[in-house]
């Protein structure tokens, strides 16, 4: 008779663990069919990452130099294919399947929920916020997902009754290690959380934890000078060069501007913090310490003291508040108790998710289209430098047909044939300022192409009012920063996988 006791709770074990992998799948099929919807891949960066695959597999090395251990699951992926543009698509799928998966394991380790810890899962992924790291920004979709494990670590950490485990802390310095090494801005949070925690948390003397904490910051900038692309002191400047513009009202207002589509969810992040004030007292006090932390966090991300216009830092930095918004729904969304009303809104999610996907696979993106039918129609010398837009140049470089870039040449290459893709100028306008000898390739999609030189003599002909025309993102106009030149140090061949 002892036996059925033993047997129902596995079998109770495996259905919920069974209905959790389903969502996981259905999270990742909605994922692939919006991704294969175009042969292409999309956003600005997507041939960014192809190609950086592409030159892991052919060169040995990444043409950017990186450790972000998103890049190295890329290449690995790619060998399970013969098209790294697919293979990037079904790798970002899955890695948003995994962000389920650890929001999921996060709000069941707070909430002690099944039902609505898998909510919170799908309120993750399906936030307008998360196309813009499907199809942009993988890097940080990747350092999101570590960041979320990295959370989960800490919270275990708090409450764990036995604070001296060795094998929770080796767990919280792994998480803590990818969610570091994955991107530079999930870097610089994750620090943020670690300082304080490390400073109340960890059972040693008050004056070995002041060394930690003095030590923590001078190994990971030590760390940057041996590994590339690794948050850097040098990095601040990227904040402090920005332009500062006070908002009455929130980013929130400022996001809705340009996806007006998604007002209703951005009230809902807006008042997140609010909602969770309205439970707060009915939580532990553990409990409130973590929620409080993600209210600082929130308003630290949504500070209106930026321009926020697409794609700057600011609106990158922004684009996480979803993280804190909806954990902070999650003490509200704990106290239903209806099943069918959790199925409802988990059905509601997944439409939500499909249509925030079709919503902005376009958001950024770039005629690749018209890029293909570009390509064959090239003449360049050999070891010349193009520079064309964001997008294109990555493009170009995917297919082999160049080496490009989208800023101006440094003094190094000035001994290459350098040549610019422009966007947007007539025939007329260079006729005017420009001599009829100069050699102009006029292409479809209103492109053309000229030696950097004349392009140079070109501009310093135009009056102002042109030229701030013409000098938007699509013709690039300004140096690398000094991140990436420093990079350059650590381009030198790898081992190959």
């Amino acid at each position: 008779m002892e036996i059925p006791s033993y047997v129902l709770p596995m079998i109770t074990y495996c259905k919920r663990k069974g209905f959790v992998i389903g969502v996981f799948l259905v999270v990742v099929c909605l994922q692939l069919v919006v991704q294969f919807g175009s042969n292409f891949a999309y956003g600005a960066d997507g041939y960014y990452y192809a190609a950086q695959v592409n030159s892991y597999v052919t060169k040995g090395r990444f043409f950017s130099p990186d450790v972000s251990p998103v890049l190295y699951g890329l290449v690995y992926f790619s060998k399970l294919g013969t098209n790294i543009v697919v293979t990037n698509k079904i790798f970002v799928s899955l890695l948003v399947g995994v962000l389920f998966l650890s929001g999921y394991r996060l709000a069941l380790h707070l909430s002690k929920k099944e039902s609505t810890s898998v909510l919170l899962g799908l309120v993750l992924v399906s936030s307008s916020f998360i196309p813009h790291f499907s199809f942009n920004f993988i890097k940080n979709l990747g350092g999101i997902v570590f960041f979320i494990l990295f959370l989960t670590e800490l919270w275990i950490l708090e409450v764990s009754e036995k604070k001296d485990k060795l094998t929770n802390y080796i767990r919280l310095g792994i998480t803590f290690v990818f969610v570091f090494f994955s991107h530079k801005i999930t870097a610089g949070i994750s620090f943020c959380f670690l300082l304080p925690w490390v400073w109340k948390q960890i059972p040693i003397s008050k004056m070995y934890r002041t060394l930690l904490l003095l030590g923590l910051p001078l190994t990971l900038v030590g760390l940057a000078f041996l590994f590339p692309n690794l948050i850097h002191w040098n990095d601040l400047q990227t904040i402090f060069s920005e332009e500062l513009q006070f908002q009455f009202l929130s980013p929130f207002f400022k996001y809705s501007q340009i996806l007006p589509n998604f007002v209703w969810e951005q009230i809902l992040f807006f008042l997140s913090p609010a909602i969770y004030f309205l439970k707060r007292q009915t939580l532990s006090t553990q409990e409130k310490s973590f929620y409080d932390r993600l209210v600082v966090f929130f308003f630290l991300l949504s500070l209106p003291i930026f321009s926020y216009t697409a794609f700057s830092f600011p609106f990158r930095l922004f684009l996480l508040i979803f993280i804190p918004s909806s954990l902070l729904l999650l003490p509200s969304l704990s106290e239903i108790k209806s099943r069918w009303m959790i199925a409802i809104l988990s059905i509601l999610l997944s439409v939500y998710q499909y249509f925030t996907m079709i919503q902005e696979k376009d958001f950024n993106n770039q005629d690749y289209k018209l890029y293909s039918i570009l390509l064959p129609l090239f003449q360049f010398p050999k070891n010349s430098l193009i520079i064309v837009h964001q997008g294109f140049d990555y493009f170009i470089c995917y297919h082999k047909a160049g080496d490009a870039f989208h800023f101006l040449p440094e003094e190094k290459h000035k001994d290459r044939p350098i040549y610019r893709i422009v966007y947007g100028v007539s025939a007329a306008e260079y006729k005017k300022y420009l001599s009829n000898e100069v050699k102009i390739q006029y292409l479809p999609g209103f492109y053309s192409v000229l030696e950097e030189g004349k392009w140079q003599e070109f501009l310093n002909q135009l009056p102002a009012e042109s030229k701030n025309r013409i000098l938007d993102w699509r013709n690039p106009h300004t140096y690398r920063t000094k991140g990436m030149i420093r990079n350059e140090s650590f381009k030198e061949p790898n081992k190959k996988i």
